[in-house]
Order: structure tokens, then sequence, then C-alpha cells
């Protein structure tokens, strides 16, 4: 999607954290939080009905993945039943992209459209981008991470970060990538402090610099 944006901290996670698979009923509370806390990209601006599409087929597409981290003490609390943060990747997006133009494009278009009017441009940017374009590295892409504020500085991201890592590897992968804004100083400390390094630096959306940072999975 990028340049993603992040809110984590660094800090002890605590046992009451943990991170699992998402189901649609997690599909609303990660639009709500990719509007409310991702200010870099275009994404946001398209709304939360928009969002709560993209993620519910996130989370249905083979090849992509939607975790979310919950607090076990905020369960039934005030957003998502405990969940405080989500993360999201895919091996294939240009796939992904595909598949939710067939299923969810006129009903997430036409709630957009106003929107998608404004910023044609940046659709064909994003899709461009989902095909293969400039800034796209190896492996799986992590596509977006967000934390709730109240719980920033918990490590919350750097857990969902490492549990993106161990999905990859588990689905078989060995190398992922992100694409950040390249202003967005906490993003790129959270993916540096978790192992990647920066590959390059490219323009996603045209006057916007994005940095595209690269993890390969350790030699065993």
């Amino acid at each position: 999607m990028g340049p993603n944006g992040t809110q984590g901290g660094q800090g002890p996670t605590g046992a009451d954290l943990r991170v699992r698979a998402a189901d649609d009923a997690d599909a609303a509370t990660a639009a709500r939080f990719h509007a409310d806390r991702i200010d870099q990209g275009f994404l946001s601006f398209l709304g939360t009905g928009f969002l709560t599409r993209l993620y519910r087929r996130i989370s249905r597409t083979p090849g992509s993945f939607l975790l979310v981290a919950v607090d076990d003490r905020a369960e039934g609390g005030r957003d998502g039943g405990g969940v405080v943060g989500f993360i999201a990747g895919s091996s294939d997006v240009g796939g992904l992209y595909r598949r939710f133009v067939l299923h969810d494009g006129v009903p997430a278009g036409l709630a957009a459209a106003p929107r998608l009017a404004r910023g044609w441009r940046r659709v064909l940017e994003t899709l461009r981008h989902g095909s293969g374009g400039s800034g796209t590295g190896r492996g799986t892409e992590l596509l977006a991470v967000a934390v709730d504020p109240d719980h920033g500085g918990r490590g919350v991201g750097t857990a969902l970060v490492d549990a993106f890592l161990a999905r990859t590897v588990a689905d078989g992968g060995t190398a992922a990538y992100v694409v950040v804004g390249a202003d967005n100083a906490t993003a790129i400390g959270l993916y540096s402090r978790c192992g990647f390094t920066t590959a390059g630096e490219f323009e996603l959306h045209a006057g916007t610099r994005s940095v595209l940072m690269q993890w390969d999975r350790p030699a065993a």
C-alpha cells in the first residue's frame, strides 16, 4: 500500500499482549486504526468504509494476512474488544488488488467515489506499485501497521512487526519489505530495530519521497 505509517514504541510487551490472526470482525477495527493513525499515503483519504472492505479482503485472500494485537486486560474494551493494533502483509500485492477490484470494487468505489475522483492520479500510482513498479522489494510486503495511542511505548509495534516476520517465514518466505515515508522517523526506527535495512529511495506519489526497506531471513 505504502508509504505506510506506524505509531508504536519501545519497551516490554508484557504477558497480557498477544498477536493473533484477524477475522472479518477485526477488519472494521483495523480500518479505524488506519484512518486515525496513518496520516501518510493515500488510503486514509478514502475513508473507513473503503478501508474496512480492503482489510476484510486481505484477511480472506491466500498469500495475504491481517494480524491484530490484543491486550487481554482490555478485552471487551473501548475498541475492537481489546484490539490495540494491527499489521497487514501480502506476498502477492498485485493479486490482492485484483481480487479486491473483482469482489469489492463496485461497492467500495461507490462509497469513496467523490474522493476517488479527486485523487485518481494517486489511485493509479498505488496500483502501479502493487503491480511491481518502482519501490518493490523482495518477498512479502508489509502493507500497514498501526497501534492504539493509549498503548504507545509498550512494545506493541515491535510485537506486531515480529509477528509479521514470523508469519512470513511460516508461510515459506525468506524475505520481506516495507515502503515508508522518508520523513517518518518513528516507523523507520521501528523497522530498523526489527532487522530491516534501507534499500533505496523513490517517489511512490509525485513529490513525496519514500524509503524502501528490506528484510532477509538470517542464515541458519
